[in-house]
């Protein structure tokens, strides 16, 4: 169905892919997985035609459509969501407009003999087109996918500019999904997604009958739909045929397997070199130095193993345990207006404890941590904070405050602890931020990016009590990983809001969900 051969692109000296070849077959189902910055979305792009390769060929029938979700919102044209979506519908509308013009020519009784037969064809032709696309029933298919991502029917009429930036992408997926392409590009679907759509939409994409194409951090999501895993790594495609959990352990052989003939390798390198040393020098060897010169020059240079970011060990700095009450919240009320989020709440949290908030979007999640983190204040009711207790917040809104003219480095240096300094590219490095990057300014990194120095930062300073609301948006696996063995290992409190289950499974004492203005607590984590 899609066929990638001899694959070249370059962005100025860097190779992000060189001589990459792979075919994409009718219905399957894969998943491009790789760490941030290895061309993962550069890919998707490439797929679609959006950017044009250096070298190479990327062949597809020209009956073969391809829908393509990116991670860039499309300019809101003031429709209510209704009319966006009935606006993407091309092919739909294209054919009710080809039906009218049939229609309208055949009310004329002067039509000649021919052009009758002409148009009668053309409306058959016409109708067996639309049966295929069920277009009779696309008003069904809307209601049932936009209730299936989220929506209620009570959204359908309002404009998509009254949405956040999240609800507009679920939005962008409705669309994609209705278009029944028969090639479907995803990067990051669930990014904005709460568990229940995520559920959802998995079910989704194991009964859709055409390609599947997808990026996502999202392990649990991975696992279910991808049956193949194409991994990007310095240029390269490593394909593998299974589960993403299958593709780990022939990961971590295949990195003992490099690791062992980059050292062997080295090791024949380092030999030949001292022979050189000892008889350049000497007439009578010098043929045999300068031959072994030649082999060396000759030779197929093995690339040494990345360092995977999961072995660098993050950690959130220790600091003064603060007294055995966290949180005291009574008859805890918030509204927006005249919209009620959450009514009359009471809990009690105490030092140490790890607790996860779930629930689907718009059910006050994050409006609770934004009044447990003193950001807002109550409409009603109390929240008292406990002796000695020092929040860091995490939030995606909080990039934004970064200096813009600052570099990554400088940024953290700003926030470090003096003792913690030393360890300051280790610890970018274990987000993803290596080697030069760290040199980049705030205000050329991408909103990921931010999110990932927004992050570090908590990580260099000393808090006793972490907020951290949807963390793993912008993380590849190793450093969600690695950031949930940090959570794991704290010895301070702890609320983290994900619709991550993978992430969740494990972390959290205590799971709060939140529904109908409320929030029951259960024991344990999200099992």
């Amino acid at each position: 169905m899609i066929r990638v051969q001899n694959l070249v692109l370059r962005f100025g000296e860097r190779a992000i892919f060189n001589n990459i070849s792979f075919t994409v077959t009718p219905g399957e189902k894969l998943a491009i997985t790789g760490r941030n910055g290895s061309g993962k979305s550069t890919l998707l792009k490439v797929l679609s035609e959006a950017i044009k390769p250096d070298e190479g060929l990327v062949e597809k029938p020209k009956d073969v459509k391809v829908g393509y979700l990116e991670q860039e919102l499309p300019t809101d044209k003031g429709f209510t969501v209704r009319e966006e979506i009935m606006s993407s519908l091309v092919e739909i509308n294209a054919l009710h407009e080809e039906l009218k013009h049939c229609e309208d020519q055949l009310s004329n009784p002067n039509l000649e003999e021919k052009k009758l037969m002409y148009y009668i064809e053309l409306m058959e032709d016409i109708h067996h087109r639309m049966d295929y696309m069920n277009a009779d029933k696309i008003e069904g298919e809307i209601e049932k996918i936009l209730i299936g991502l989220g929506f209620k029917s009570t959204d359908f009429e309002r404009k998509t500019h009254e949405f956040s930036g999240g609800w507009r992408m679920r939005l962008e997926l409705a669309k994609l999904l209705l278009s029944r392409p028969n090639v479907m590009l995803l990067d990051e679907p669930n990014n904005h997604l709460d568990i229940l759509s995520i559920q959802w939409l998995e079910k989704y994409l194991l009964t859709y009958e055409g390609s599947v194409i997808l990026i996502s951090h999202d392990l649990m999501f991975v696992d279910r739909i991808a049956k193949r895993i194409i991994e990007v790594d310095r240029g390269k495609l490593y394909d593998f045929v299974g589960s993403y959990s299958a593709f780990i352990d022939y990961k971590k052989e295949r990195r003992d397997i490099e690791l062992s003939e980059f050292k062997s390798q080295q090791k024949l390198i380092q030999h030949k070199e001292v022979l050189i040393d000892k008889f350049r020098a000497k007439a009578s060897k010098a043929s045999f130095a300068k031959s072994l010169q030649s082999e060396l020059a000759r030779m197929d240079v093995i690339e040494a193993p990345d360092e995977e970011q999961s072995s660098i060990r993050l950690r959130f700095q220790p600091s003064h345990p603060g007294g055995r009450m966290v949180i005291e919240a009574r008859e805890l009320t918030k509204s927006y207006g005249d919209l009620m989020v959450l009514n009359n709440i009471e809990f009690f949290i105490e030092r140490g404890e790890k607790l996860s908030f779930i629930g689907q979007n718009g059910q006050g999640k994050s409006t609770l941590v934004k009044l447990i983190s003193q950001v807002e204040p109550p409409t009603h009711g109390v929240i008292n904070l406990g002796h000695q207790v020092k929040i860091g917040y995490f939030a995606q809104e909080h990039t934004e405050l970064m200096d813009p003219n600052q570099t990554i480095l400088e940024v953290i240096e700003s926030v470090s602890l003096p003792a913690v300094r030393p360890l300051i590219r280790n610890i970018l490095g274990g987000l993803a931020f290596g080697g030069d990057d760290v040199e980049k300014r705030i205000r050329v990194l991408s909103g990921g990016e931010k999110s990932r120095v927004r992050l570090a930062s908590l990580l260099v300073q000393e808090h006793n009590f972490l907020i951290l609301d949807e963390p793993t948006h912008h993380l590849d696996i190793s450093s969600k990983e690695s950031l949930k063995e940090a959570i794991k290992n704290y010895k301070g409190t702890v609320i983290v809001v994900s619709h991550d289950r993978e992430f969740l499974r494990g972390l959290a004492e205590k799971t709060c969900f939140f529904a109908d203005q409320k929030v029951r607590i259960f024991e344990g984590d999200i099992d």
